[in-house]
This record gives C-alpha cells, sequence and structure tokens, in this order.
C-alpha cells in the first residue's frame, strides 16, 4: 500500500516543467512529477504519492543523526541523498517509502539510521 501525503507546491521548475518543489512535513523536497493528470498550482495543496529511484550503483551507509534536514542536494540535478530509519521494507525518512527491497541487500543497516544516494524521487498527484 502506498501511501498519500498532504503537500504544498511551492515552485515548478522554470526549465524543466516536471520539476516540482514541495513542502511536506516541514520538509522543502525537489522532485520530479512522474504522473501529473492536470495543471498543478503554486501554493496550493495535494495529495501526493512518493517513490525513490535508485541510481545503478547503490549507495546506502550508517549515518550520524543529522540536526538539519534528512535531504542533502547532491548536485543541480534531482540527485540526492536520503537519511532516515531502514525499519524492514519501509525507510522512513521526511515520508515513509514502503516496498523498497533495501533490507534484503543491506540486512546488517536493518533497525539503523542510514544514508540511502537516490537518482531522483518521484511524485505522483
Amino acid at each position: 500500500m502506498t501511501n498519500k501525503y498532504a503537500v504544498i507546491v511551492l515552485a515548478v521548475g522554470p526549465f524543466v516543467e516536471e520539476e516540482v518543489i514541495l513542502l511536506v512535513s516541514g520538509v522543502e523536497v525537489a522532485c520530479f512529477a512522474s504522473y501529473c493528470p492536470e495543471k498543478i498550482e503554486v501554493g496550493e495543496s495535494y495529495k501526493v504519492e512518493f517513490e525513490i529511484v535508485f541510481s545503478d550503483n547503490n549507495f546506502i551507509a550508517v549515518a550520524e543523526k543529522r540536526a538539519g534536514s534528512l535531504i542533502e542536494v547532491i548536485d543541480d540535478g534531482f540527485s540526492c541523498f536520503l537519511y532516515g530509519y531502514l525499519d524492514g521494507s519501509v525507510f522512513r525518512s521526511f515520508v515513509d517509502f514502503t516496498d523498497l527491497d533495501i533490507h534484503y541487500g543491506y540486512p546488517a543497516l536493518n533497525e539503523q539510521f542510514v544514508k540511502v544516494r537516490v537518482d531522483r524521487i518521484d511524485v505522483a498527484f
């Protein structure tokens, strides 16, 4: 089951129209709008679903707890490091990402605070 989260659209990318900056649970996050059947408006609230798109060379490691954001942007694109708890099949970050199967590849990191490299965070409106 995929969770839906309430977000506010803060901005739409000026060059890549699928780029949206969202405010979710007090966190600003740049996402790729992979499914958007209608025009979205800046300042409006929506219910959305999030999905992580991993890079070919997965990176996951135990991390120090961070005082700031759970997202660290890597470059000007969509790539970033996400921080959160690996809780079985759920990665608990700024939202809960389910059915990722990270724990199968990295069982020793289960129930740990970790850092995961992702290519992008997809959002479906």
